[in-house]
């Protein structure tokens, strides 16, 4: 089973949320499962379209520039989020999109899901 992980943030940012990420993936690759990881523009470290870590690939997300509003910031992020999917997703081919709280990770995977006909697991981790 392949996986693509949709993440607000990742290591090498250390939080809570990140620990249990990578929990998750842990035992999802000792299942056997192929997982893959998506971070938002939420990722605050310099921008590079990928980049492993700890021996874990991260695709990531350009952050977009324009405004800093309330609300019209997080619609170009869900956007940048959803253009990204949108180009790995062909590469990938997951059978899953698993979208980590916030629910601005769960609307651009279950918009890139349904156009690329792949279920989604919406979660929080």
């Amino acid at each position: 089973m392949r996986i693509l992980h949709v993440l607000d943030h990742s290591i090498p940012l250390q939080s809570g949320y990140t620990f249990r990420t990578l929990s998750l993936l842990t035992e999802q690759r000792r299942l056997g499962w192929e997982t893959h990881h998506l971070t938002t523009p939420r990722h605050t470290e310099p921008y590079l379209p990928e980049e492993t870590v700890d021996g874990w690939v991260f695709h990531r997300t350009k952050p977009p520039g324009g405004t800093s509003l309330p609300v019209l910031r997080e619609r170009a992020e869900m956007a940048a989020t959803e253009a990204r999917l949108n180009e790995i997703i062909p590469v990938l081919k997951p059978d899953f999109l698993h979208a980590h709280s916030p629910v601005l990770d769960a609307i651009p995977a279950i918009r890139a899901g349904r156009r690329h006909g792949i279920p989604d697991i919406a979660g929080r981790n």
